[in-house]
């Protein structure tokens, strides 16, 4: 993982002391549309390496399967939104074709995070985990839910679905000789409301608004917690 500037080295960044890159489609943090994240020429050839081999394939594909199966309605609110984008901007380069989610990161060596909430992701929407590496599971690693009071075991191999951006969240640490690898899927609230704009950002939108436009606006915010729960339930 050289490509990626990773020689076992650890950054500080908000969500703990590992080397991480993200990946995919996203808006926000002062883009004027939606894009995919910028990297070097050899970052970009190693992530294409990495996302079309078989096991990262396979993966996407039973993160994009799960979320289906536990939530169908946000699953078909994510598949939509992601390939209206697409359709509407085919400069913008999903990850795979057969899995919802627009972003993707990829987490080396001691990824074990601190307590955050990601408050960029759709509040009501689900971000998958998958962890990897070797280490004991039942001394470290658990997935804290601080808001539920939860510390959950979560072994290598697993995935788990949470509301990233309404719930705190953390790992328990690890002994310093164990490592945690680990890689997340998700979706930036601004791509939704951009789509439901009509391709525009919320600035542009109510700049052009009519009266009953900018009502009808509010009343959806003001609705969100409702469409919120609708979009979470499986029946």
């Amino acid at each position: 993982m050289r490509e990626l500037g990773y020689k076992g080295t650890h950054i500080w960044h908000r969500r703990g002391y590992y080397f991480t890159k993200v990946f995919g489609i996203s808006f926000g943090g002062g883009q004027q549309q939606p894009g995919n994240f910028v990297h070097s020429e050899a970052e970009e050839k190693l992530w294409d390496r990495v996302r079309n081999s078989p096991e990262i394939k396979a993966l996407a594909r039973r993160v994009d399967y799960l979320l289906a199966c536990y939530f169908p309605r946000l699953h078909s609110l994510y598949t939509n939104v992601l390939s209206d984008l697409c359709q509407d901007n085919p400069s913008l380069q999903r990850n795979w074709q057969d899995c919802c989610f627009a972003s993707s990161s990829l987490n080396f060596g001691h990824a074990v995070t601190t307590r955050h909430r990601d408050a960029h992701n759709l509040l009501f929407g689900e971000c998958a985990v998958w962890n990897g590496s070797s280490f004991d599971y039942k001394k470290g690693g658990h997935l804290i839910i601080w808001d539920l009071k939860l510390v959950i075991e979560f072994p290598p191999g697993c995935i788990a679905f949470l509301p990233s951006a309404m719930f705190a969240h953390s790992n328990t640490s690890l002994s310093k000789q164990e490592k945690r690898h680990s890689m997340t899927f998700f979706s930036a609230s601004g791509l939704f409301r951009w789509r439901h704009n009509n391709y525009m950002s919320n600035k542009d939108f109510m700049a052009g608004a009519s009266r009953a436009e900018r009502q009808s606006w509010d009343e959806h915010r003001d609705n969100l917690w409702q469409t919120g729960l609708d979009l979470l339930s499986n029946m």
